[in-house]
């Protein structure tokens, strides 16, 4: 049985789709409200970690003080050679880990937009994707690590580091009621620029669901067959 560690950050931001995928399967997962405080696990506690997204930002310490303990096991989860998937904050809270800058935007991206595949070790990654970007952040590349995807507007759309560490800004996690639960985290009305969907469009995403489910369930394969060769 393998452990599996949940960081959540806000509420509707949990794992979505992956539930289905992990149910089958000899996993036992366990959730950390990081955002109301609940306690870090030790690194020796899970196998696999998934940080998930939230509207807070990786370097905003001062208004999220447990963001520190969060990068630093992180840090420990890396070095320990564990399994990890970041999500959206969750990418820019391991590429913070590894020492690189985040940083906002020029603008933000929110909405059903194409990312372009760049590196050939994304086996799991269709060409055609068209997932859920729901960020105003972006990072720089980690050392020792390498970009697999970008869009119009976000020089790097995830990296891997390694064969078992992934990080990807866009929301392959997604499901019937993720765009709703993500519209009620924004405190400010959506501003009307060229890469925020309005919510009609957002709405409209029978395909896109389906795709991403698919995507989403061929990279935790491929974590499975790398966690499990070991």
């Amino acid at each position: 049985m393998q452990k599996v560690a949940i960081f959540q950050h806000a509420d509707g931001e949990w794992i979505g789709s992956m539930r289905h995928w992990f149910a089958d399967k000899p996993f036992q997962l366990t959730t950390y409200r990081l955002d109301q405080n609940d306690p870090l696990p030790s690194v020796a506690e899970f196998d696999w970690l998934l940080i998930m997204g939230g509207p807070m930002s990786t370097y905003d310490e001062t208004n999220y003080p447990w963001l520190i303990g969060e990068k630093q096991l992180i840090r420990e989860a890396i070095e320990a050679d564990k399994t990890l998937l970041g999500i959206c904050l969750g990418s820019q809270l391991i590429a913070s880990a590894l020492g690189a800058k985040v940083y906002p935007n020029t603008q933000q991206e929110i909405g059903w937009y194409p990312v372009s595949k760049t590196d050939l070790e994304a086996t799991w990654m269709p060409e055609d994707l068209q997932p859920l970007s729901w960020h105003g952040d972006c990072f720089e590349l980690p050392e020792n690590t390498c970009s697999f995807a970008h869009s119009v507007i976000t020089p790097s759309q995830g990296f891997y580091y390694g064969k078992r560490i992934w990080a990807l800004q866009f929301h392959l996690e997604v499901e019937p009621g993720t765009v709703e639960a993500f519209l009620a985290l924004e405190s400010h009305p959506m501003p009307k620029t060229d890469y925020v969907q309005n919510e009609s469009t957002l709405m409209n995403n029978a395909d896109q669901l389906k795709q991403s489910q698919q995507a989403m369930f061929a990279l935790l394969d491929v974590l499975y067959r790398e966690s499990d060769s070991n």
